[in-house]
């Protein structure tokens, strides 16, 4: 499990101008092996069960939850930050899939259910970092912990942000918002502007009708950032369907990483008797067209997105 071992392949699509990453990285497995954090101290041994706090149903106390963290993570350190008028925890992900990657988790016990102050604390996030940190948020489509409200922080350029635009992708643009659909192998809006305020009320629509058009499957990965000149909000709303979460040649499902070009595999293991999936195997084999084929699978019904389309108005 060193981080000596990850590898990385780039695919250039011409196509769509994004410089594809895949990246093989055994490392993201630590989160299921407790005996090694144990033995590097990244969870404690001894650990007074009483202490914890906002149990599952199957009685694992709640992982983002501080109170938890202090008892069961002696090494994270935690910073208190606001965003969007909410209190906040800022923890390093011991797990994780580029430098300087972290998890942003609410100060209060909350679901990973959308809401506007969602998208709200992202945008608030770039901006307070400059433009420097992309902030990312697993609607039910790759969170991992559904109980308890985060985001997620990094400084690496998603590949997506490269993403072509043309003259027929453009939707809706006033002085204060671009609002934009650019061609990719997953459906996905881009909301453009200044105004921070605008970028936010126009974001959350996109999302809130595409919830509103088949509210048990449709949800979001949401993809925050703000160019380096500090100016323009650049918000990616990737539509997804909870019922195509997952593609061949890896387990689990795709959240905002993969939707944003940058694909993480990371599993060896046996999924049933019969049947293995080694993504090592993936890595070695994949072509630009492996990537296509991994977004084409997870993309929702071209009609729900049709009509999403024809629903907005601004």
């Amino acid at each position: 499990l060193s981080v000596q071992n990850n590898a990385e392949k780039q695919f250039f699509d011409p196509d769509t101008n994004i410089p594809f990453r895949l990246q093989w990285n055994p490392y993201r497995e630590l989160r299921k092996h407790h005996s090694i954090l144990i033995e590097r101290g990244v969870i404690s041994n001894n650990i007074d069960q009483s202490a914890l706090i906002n149990r599952d149903q199957n009685g694992k106390a709640c992982y983002l939850c501080k109170t938890n963290i202090d008892a069961q993570n002696p090494k994270e350190i935690l910073l208190e930050l606001s965003l969007s008028n909410k209190k906040f925890y800022v923890g390093t992900n011991f797990a994780f899939i580029t430098n300087n990657h972290f998890t942003i988790m609410n100060a209060v016990h909350t679901p990973q259910d959308y809401g506007k102050s969602v998208v709200e604390s992202l945008n608030d996030f770039v901006d307070k970092t400059g433009g420097y940190f992309r902030a990312i948020y697993n609607g039910l489509a790759g969170a991992s912990i559904k109980e308890h409200e985060h985001l997620q922080a990094t400084p690496e350029e998603f590949p997506i942000e490269k993403i072509s635009i043309k003259s027929s992708d453009l939707f809706f643009e006033d002085k204060r918002v671009r609002i934009l659909q650019p061609a990719f192998y997953t459906p996905v809006w881009l909301v453009e502007g200044v105004d921070n305020a605008c970028v936010n009320a126009a974001a959350d629509k996109i999302i809130t009708k595409w919830q509103e058009l088949n509210m048990p499957f449709h949800t979001t990965n949401i993809i925050a950032a703000k160019t380096r000149d500090q100016k323009i909000f650049r918000t990616f709303v990737i539509l997804r369907d909870k019922r195509k979460l997952a593609c061949a040649g890896k387990k689990g499902a795709m959240a905002a990483f993969e939707t944003g070009g940058n694909i993480i595999l990371s599993c060896k293991s046996k999924i049933s008797e019969n049947d293995h999936l080694n993504e090592k195997n993936t890595f070695e084999n994949a072509s630009l067209d492996t990537i296509k084929q991994m977004l084409r699978e997870i993309a929702p019904s071209a009609d729900k997105c049709y009509l999403l389309a024809k629903s907005l108005a601004f």
